[in-house]
């Protein structure tokens, strides 16, 4: 089963959340969980960090650190939050002799985000298995009004932070930096918005399943980052952890923000126009895990 399919089905199974749970404001299916809290929502994520599929064996320690915290705070970012701690559990190899160093590593990043880590666990693989690292970071924050993947309205436009593609060059995708101050800075504008982990392609098809719309984007327009080979790599590769958000066409955005795309009625997809006007469908351009 894909990714997609199984978060589809997880998804499915907790539409009555809010009415069994009333401090249950969002469940699966969003950047964050949204839990009613005093005096602003509470934010949850969670995200794994596995050796093989997330990152080799060339990234330092310190990097698979950072990537670790950084991800988790990405979606926060996501949602115009703010990162207040994070939880971190480890499945290690028997006799790995790094863990104090990755530790060390990831309680450092966690406190530059804003985002101490408060507890977690670790477990090892049982004896003679070969099995890859696997971290996992919960990151906890608050957010005065929390930005959904589901707000886009049709004549919205839509915008980027960033160039995208190429980020396993240069370890970028590690090293990216989560857009949390301009996500605040715009919370009262943006009507959508998720973080570009999985790809343009996939990540814009999110929102627009959740909004009930269709995202066209101009190919023109979209930013594409030196480190990327052509357009179809900052459409696919995934890892750019820039955001992607919609807000109403004649909104005063800075200028560092590309605005690549509209907001339509339609069938829900990301729909690529071509210069020469041409139309492709590219809701499935990214990286799926597994």
């Amino acid at each position: 089963m894909r990714e997609r399919e199984l978060l589809q089905r997880i998804a499915s199974r907790s539409t009555d959340l809010g009415a069994s749970f009333a401090h249950v404001l969002v469940g699966p299916g969003d950047d964050c969980a949204v839990i009613d809290a005093k005096p602003h929502p509470l934010l949850l994520t969670t995200d794994h960090l596995v050796q093989h599929r997330h990152f080799d064996d060339s990234l330092p320690l310190e990097l698979v650190a950072r990537k670790a915290i950084m991800r988790s705070v990405s979606d926060i970012a996501a949602m115009a939050g703010t990162p207040s701690w994070a939880l971190a559990t480890a499945l290690l190899p028997v006799g790995y002799t790094h863990a104090d160093e990755l530790f060390d590593h990831m309680a450092r990043y966690a406190r530059e985000f804003g985002c101490p880590l408060v507890g977690g666990d670790i477990a090892t693989l049982p004896p003679n298995a070969d099995g890859p690292i696997s971290l996992t970071v919960t990151v906890g924050g608050h957010a005065p009004r929390p930005i959904l993947r589901s707000g886009a309205r049709v004549g919205d436009a839509v915008y980027v932070t960033g160039p995208l593609g190429g980020s396993l060059k240069n370890n970028r995708h590690a090293l990216a930096e989560p857009r949390l101050a301009i996500a605040q800075q715009l919370a009262n504008t943006i009507h959508a918005m998720i973080d570009l982990s999985d790809g343009l392609g996939i990540d814009a098809a999110r929102v627009a399943r959740a909004s009930n719309v269709r995202i066209e984007l101009d190919a023109d327009a979209i930013p594409i980052h030196p480190d990327a080979k052509d357009l179809e790599a900052a459409l696919g590769d995934g890892e750019d952890y820039e955001l992607l958000f919609t807000a109403p066409a004649d909104a005063n955005i800075p200028d560092a923000i590309a605005r690549i795309g509209r907001v339509v009625e339609g069938k829900p997809a990301t729909i690529l126009v071509l210069p020469d006007g041409t139309h492709r469908d590219v809701s499935a351009q990214g990286f799926e895990h597994g």
